[in-house]
């Protein structure tokens, strides 16, 4: 190339360099990057019976006209239909996603209702104590397995308290999850043997059935070991990490659950961000019963149905786990 053409075709590079990011955080462009890397990653279409190509058809033209506002909307529009409670949109506007608690009663415990012989803080997401009405039976309010995972640690302090009780109810109403990490940490303190409870694999290649083989994960003992009968309070707020949570204890025969159906939510999230800077989340795994049954947008039902609402004077399946108990 003489230098007289490369001075020619400098400026045009340059130009068309400066033009590329304005191509990318336009409409079309954060539509495409949206598609293009849920298309390669999300874990569950072929499972939820998703027509992606037909996605894009359908929304790509509406994309091209779309402001702000109305790109938002879209997306959301989308990410609903996905029905995955793990698929987010995170702008300035808000954050939108798929309302898996409305599909049943969702209401979280209303503590006041909830008399105990003394209150104790375990830590800052473990509260419980011995009920009044049964002052033989330990209750525990996990509120969520969102944070750092000293504070689930006082799982064995917890244990200790209630080494004279004679059954555990743990409350797990409204905890939409957070790390498995967490949950497998208290777990662990019910598990008498190491023992499968979940596995899951990853979407791993550009077809929507690409995946690594299943890989199994178990629940191993961690001392202080509570062995007693153990009901677990659930409702359609439970999702993820929780979910986790309700099938590592289920494994194990001292424990039982009382309430409604799960969330249904087994993704394992990863984040990404679009070019306008919107961040986003979706499923990047698959996730099964440690009997090979899926649960995603299902959930899990409980071993004892017992509905209940805030319209309720009493919190009907607190006292359905204490006759359970009785």
């Amino acid at each position: 190339m003489s230098k007289k053409t490369f001075l020619i075709l400098l400026p045009v590079s340059v130009w068309a360099g400066c033009l590329k990011p304005d191509i990318e955080s336009s409409s079309t462009g954060v539509f495409q990057s949206f598609w293009t890397e849920m298309d390669r990653h999300y874990a569950y279409f072929d499972y939820k019976g998703t027509d992606w190509d037909a996605i894009h058809t359908q929304y790509a033209p509406q994309a091209a006209q779309a402001d702000e506002e109305a790109l938002r909307d879209l997306l959301c529009t989308i990410i609903q239909d996905l029905e995955d409670g793990h698929v987010n949109l995170y702008t300035p506007a808000g954050i939108c996603g798929y309302p898996f608690w409305e599909r049943g009663p969702s209401d979280p415990p209303d503590l006041e209702r909830i008399s105990l012989t003394a209150a104790v803080d375990f830590s800052t997401v473990l509260y419980g104590g011995y009920l009044q009405q049964q002052p033989e039976l330990g209750y525990i309010w996990i509120k969520n397995f969102s944070s750092e995972i000293g504070e689930y640690a006082a799982i064995g302090e917890a244990l200790d308290y209630f080494s004279g009780s004679r059954g555990l109810i743990i409350d797990l109403r409204g905890n939409g999850g957070g790390s498995d990490r967490n949950s497998e940490l208290v777990a662990g303190h019910f598990a008498t043997k190491e023992t499968l409870y979940r596995r899951f694999r990853y979407r791993n290649g550009p077809n929507h059935d690409d995946f690594t083989p299943w890989i199994e994960d178990n629940i191993a003992p961690l001392g202080n070991t509570y062995t007693k009968p153990v009901l677990l309070l659930t409702n359609r707020s439970c999702f993820s990490s929780t979910e986790d949570f309700i099938l590592a204890m289920k494994r194990f025969d001292h424990v039982q659950t009382v309430g409604d159906t799960t969330g249904g939510g087994s993704g394992n999230p990863i984040f990404r961000e679009l070019p306008n800077g919107w961040i986003y989340r979706f499923s990047h795994w698959q996730m099964q019963t440690a009997d090979g049954r899926f649960f995603e947008g299902i959930g899990l039902p409980p071993d004892h149905y017992q509905h209940s609402s805030a319209e309720d004077n009493t919190d009907r399946i607190l006292e359905r786990s204490i006759e359970l108990l009785n």
